[in-house]
């Protein structure tokens, strides 16, 4: 059984978040009024449908011990990743581990660049690919089911990870296709910058940024041979 201390944790959790979202949908509305046709189609999708559930319920599914760890990235935090790491309409950005796809929709949106949301579960997929085809005007993001280490970057000029709950060996293996992209590639990652795990990159730039789960540090990292 659970304690009562477990219980007030988990609704301290659960009312954090709910107001984190509330504020940041006020932010988006009062910044950003012309994302709300895009908002209202993932607001539709996802009204009786919760997307923590449905992730878990899939890693559940496939097998996987840590199943508690779906998290999006807040609306205003893409805003100033796209601002700090210069994303225009020249860039095409893969996000890896988009969820949703709202903040593909949202980069694009915002920077003009073209998005590849990567995923594995089918069901962000399948809804993200749907909007994108029935939402106007129609943005340049694109999404595919898979897994992030079966993903092709090799035409990426920018990579977006918000990889926090990736456990080490699998961050090292992403960092092992990180270095065979072209140097001139803009690698953002949150929490921990590509240095900590090869020599071969160095942090460009680092910034704060605010998360439900409190303040959390976004990285811009590049292959040490730029100058």
């Amino acid at each position: 059984m659970h304690s009562i201390g477990e219980s007030f944790g988990s609704l301290w959790v659960f009312f954090r978040v709910k107001w984190f979202s509330l504020k940041e949908a006020w932010e988006v509305r009062r910044r950003f009024p012309t994302f709300s046709t895009y908002d209202k189609a993932f607001k539709k999708a996802y009204r009786f449908r919760n997307p923590y559930k449905i992730c878990k319920t899939h890693l559940i599914q496939k097998g996987e011990k840590e199943v508690d760890v779906y998290g999006e990235t807040p609306l205003p935090v893409y805003a100033r990743i796209a601002e700090e790491c210069t994303l225009n309409r020249d860039d095409l950005l893969i996000e890896l581990g988009c969820g949703r796809g709202r903040g593909a929709f949202f980069l694009s949106h915002l920077a003009g660049c073209r998005v590849v949301g990567i995923d594995w579960v089918p069901f962000f997929i399948g809804t993200a690919d749907a909007i994108s085809k029935s939402a106007t005007p129609h943005l340049p993001v694109d999404f595919r089911c898979e897994e992030m280490l079966a993903a092709d970057m090799s035409q990426a000029s920018a990579v977006y990870l918000y990889g926090t709950c990736l456990p080490d060996d699998q961050i090292e293996a992403l960092v092992c296709c990180f270095e065979k992209l072209p140097p001139a590639t803009k690698i953002i990652t949150v929490s921990y910058p590509l240095c900590e795990y090869s020599l071969k990159f160095r942090t460009l730039k680092q910034f704060t940024a605010a998360f439900p789960w409190g303040e959390g540090e976004v990285f811009l990292n590049a292959q040490s041979a730029i100058s």
